[in-house]
């Protein structure tokens, strides 16, 4: 399926708000055109879709978003894996691209979406207080678990996916508008192949590659 270079989230903004900008233009209200002009831009601009070519190299996890990595840890997860798992947590800016990827292929095994409190998505334990969705693909060990989390500005979290659902590496699953956070949880035979602070990108960066299995 071919993706659109604008996230459907933004068309309830962006469609008015060009008609309001045709309207205004035709009838000389200049002022009002001009803000109107400006809001579309902003609308492209936040709800940007940008094409990503993802190479599905065998025994990779990719970055299911656009930003800043900041946390590497081991988290011990009770409620999806049973285990502890290597934690990587991925900041987003406002002005990051909001569109969200799947770190990996696979049947998506468990959505579930958590309510929660809207505090600065930098800030610790925002993994567990915070408005957030879980997805789960694949089972067992072999499982990548992903949670979208809401942040101070952002206030809703949009999933494109389901339990059952077939998903590749790279298919945009959903979209955290305005800057949040996303964190991957990797399969133990996994090593992170990224740094603090480094920034990446969605459905290109390898996030972590499988490695020797871990005693």
């Amino acid at each position: 399926m071919k993706e659109s270079l604008i996230a459907k989230e933004g068309l309830r903004f962006l469609i008015p708000s060009f008609a309001l900008f045709i309207f205004f233009t035709a009838f000389h209200y200049r002022v009002l055109a001009l803000a109107c002009f400006l809001f579309v831009m902003f609308s492209v601009f936040f709800f940007r879709n940008p094409k990503r070519v993802t190479v599905d190299e065998a025994g990779t996890i990719i970055s299911p978003a656009d930003g800043k990595v900041v946390e590497v840890r081991d988290v011990f997860d009770s409620e999806f894996l049973g285990e502890k798992r290597k934690r990587i947590g991925i900041f987003m800016s406002p002005v990051d691209v909001h569109v969200n990827r799947a770190p990996a292929s696979g049947r998506v095994s468990t959505v579930r979406h958590r309510s929660g409190e809207f505090a600065m998505a930098f800030k610790q334990d925002v993994d567990q207080v915070n408005e957030r969705n879980y997805i789960l693909i694949g089972s067992g060990s072999d499982a990548v678990l992903m949670v979208q989390i809401a942040g101070f500005l952002a206030r809703r979290i949009t999933c494109y996916v389901k339990g059952g659902d077939e998903v590749k590496k790279g298919q945009p699953v959903g979209i955290i508008s305005f800057g949040s956070r996303v964190d991957v949880y990797l399969p133990k035979e996994y090593e992170p192949m990224v740094d603090l602070q480094e920034r990446v990108r969605a459905g290109v960066t390898i996030l972590a590659r499988k490695g020797p299995i871990a005693e």
